[in-house]
């Protein structure tokens, strides 16, 4: 059984909030209009591969919440990411979470709202958007209808409080 399952689970049985419950996920375009106001930042949790060689929102702060171990050759949690964004962010702030298709995010902003950020929003198509009928990420998405970049900005990537 897959770990979120279980979470919802023991969420059920417990009375605890289930896992991302009452985290608002929005379409890339409202997401787009949110980091527009202010105090409101879009937060790319995508690794640091993703956002350099992928693209990412032009305004987007790359903050990781999972590293790729290449001797691993797999996701791991970044351990530091709550005091990351501790280091960039306000608790006041509003943060949009963004990473590939939602998944992530959603943690993401689960794990910020935890730790004190009430403002949280998730945008649920991510980046890349759903895959279409031949695997090809062309379904929403931030990167399928609105501005981003691959342009390195260093007041905006990642980088370790």
């Amino acid at each position: 059984m897959k770990r979120t399952a279980i979470l919802g689970i023991l969420a059920l049985l417990t009375g605890l909030p289930a896992f991302g419950q009452g985290i608002e996920s929005v379409p890339p375009q409202k997401a787009f209009e949110l980091v527009k106001q202010p105090a409101t930042y879009l937060v790319d949790v995508r690794s640091v591969a993703e956002y350099v060689l992928v693209g990412h929102p032009e305004t987007a702060h790359n903050v990781p919440f999972m590293f790729w171990n290449e001797d691993e050759a797999r996701f791991v949690a970044n351990e530091r990411f709550i005091e990351d964004l501790k280091a960039r962010f306000k608790p006041g702030d509003t943060l949009v979470f963004i990473c590939r298709g939602g998944g992530r995010s959603l943690k993401a902003a689960a794990a910020a709202r935890e730790a004190g950020f009430e403002k949280v929003v998730n945008v649920g198509e991510g980046f890349e958007g759903a895959a279409d009928e031949k695997g090809y990420r062309t379904k929403g998405g931030w990167k399928n209808s609105l501005p981003y970049t691959y342009k390195i900005d260093p007041a905006l990537t990642y980088r370790k409080s």
